[in-house]
């Protein structure tokens, strides 16, 4: 994702949030919930290529479980912060197809 293209999604994202008045308790949530997720990325990183490396020394193979503890360790720590927060008790595809109609009307306005 370049820096032009987030730069356009925080500043969406603020005026839509504006616009809907969104509850700023649920947006802190989960953007602590990314934390939870890189949390586990980096201790599936971690463990799964050390362990990999210590085991058998294959480059390759360290890579691939490299890759594959991001996956499932950002993976799980999704699950937890979800459950942590209690993210599951939000609507999200009410909040999406709300955010989509937001977006329709402004570009039909433009």
């Amino acid at each position: 994702m370049s820096l032009q293209n987030l730069i356009l999604k925080i500043f969406v994202g603020i005026t839509y949030q504006k616009k809907q008045r969104c509850s700023w308790h649920h947006l802190e949530n989960c953007w602590e919930a990314t934390n939870f997720a890189f949390a586990g990325g980096a201790i599936g990183v971690i463990s799964t290529a050390g362990f990999a490396w210590k085991y058998s020394r294959s480059l390759h193979g360290a890579g691939l479980c490299f890759v594959e503890g991001a996956v499932f360790g950002w993976t799980f720590g999704q699950e937890i912060a979800n459950h942590w927060y209690q993210l599951y008790r939000l609507d999200t595809m009410a909040a999406q197809v709300k955010f989509l109609e937001w977006w329709e009307n402004k570009c039909q306005r433009s």
